[in-house]
């Protein structure tokens, strides 16, 4: 497993680094992790991602950016927000991920401005053969990789009822994925967070929330930040969102998309949470979780 790494007063993350381009989506699948469903239309402003990544770049560097949502081909002015992350120099490649249902409709320009492409594909929503083998053409024409990943699973993300059991809670953030496996920093607002639950679960899921500033930590361009960053992406505590969250061991449910207003999970978080799975991720946090059906891969040789 890959972990963070501080050399020479720099932050190198071995993964991406998510942008989120849109809060809102087309779909509402059921225990959506980054709580789409619950959000208004929110675009990111092209200035101020490229401005906040510009000043993060100074002290961090990720292999990728991932532009993700919501769903980010909602956003109007995608390939100018791309272009204002790759002219940041926060990471190696750009790194475009999508439900793949408006993706026929995207210009060629895109095509041009990403190095990758993962479409996460799900039951009922998927695109039909043609526009499958269209992608497919689109990416060899433009030399971008393409990651086609199938679904059909969902673990439940969080619990609007609190975690008041401090050992599970610590049990959770020590197997989640997203914080120490696949390393998925979110920028948002000129702040960096360790993973996307704890910028969205305060704003949408706990009655009253709290300040970004209690989970995330501002992106600054002064001395001795690197090493803050460093500690606070390698810490060992909890953030206050993991008592709400369920990290990577929710209870394993079928993938499914339901009205917006029906959206919000129900019971306690006892009940939402998989003791099971929390085992087998205390042995190896890398085990699969149950949620992708397959994947096909098309590089261009």
């Amino acid at each position: 497993m890959k972990s963070i790494q501080f050399i020479e007063g720099k932050v190198f993350n071995p993964d991406g680094i998510e942008i989120n381009a849109t809060l809102h989506c087309n779909m509402a699948c059921k225990s959506c992790a980054h709580l789409s469903p619950l959000f208004r239309k929110t675009n990111a402003e092209p200035e101020s991602v490229r401005r906040d990544l510009e000043i993060l770049s100074r002290s961090y560097h990720a292999s990728y950016v991932k532009i993700m949502g919501g769903e980010p081909l909602l956003h109007q002015n995608l390939v100018e927000l791309i272009n204002a992350v790759a002219a940041s120099g926060v990471a190696d490649e750009i790194l475009l991920t999508t439900n793949g249902t408006l993706l026929h409709k995207s210009p060629e320009a895109l095509w041009d401005v990403i190095d990758r492409l993962e479409l996460s594909l799900y039951p009922g929503r998927i695109p039909d053969a043609d526009k499958i083998e269209s992608f497919k053409s689109r990416a060899d024409l433009h030399n971008v990789k393409l990651l086609i990943n199938y679904y059909g699973n969902f673990r439940f993300s969080y619990s609007e009822k609190i975690n008041g059991d401090n050992d599970l809670v610590q049990d959770v953030y020590d197997t989640c994925k997203m914080a120490h496996l696949w390393h998925s920093h979110t920028v948002i607002d000129g702040m960096l967070f360790l993973c996307p639950q704890s910028v969205f679960i305060p704003q949408q899921a706990v009655a009253g929330g709290w300040n970004n500033e209690v989970d995330g930590l501002r992106i600054i361009d002064k001395p001795g930040f690197a090493e803050t960053l460093y500690q606070f992406l390698t810490r060992r505590q909890p953030l206050k969102a993991c008592h709400y969250c369920l990290g990577s061991v929710g209870k394993l449910h079928l993938h499914t998309e339901l009205r917006k207003g029906e959206w919000r999970p129900l019971g306690e978080y006892e009940d939402l949470v998989s003791r099971e799975f929390l085992e087998v991720c205390r042995k190896d946090i890398a085990a699969d979780d149950g949620c992708l059906l397959s994947s096909e891969r098309y590089l261009r040789e």
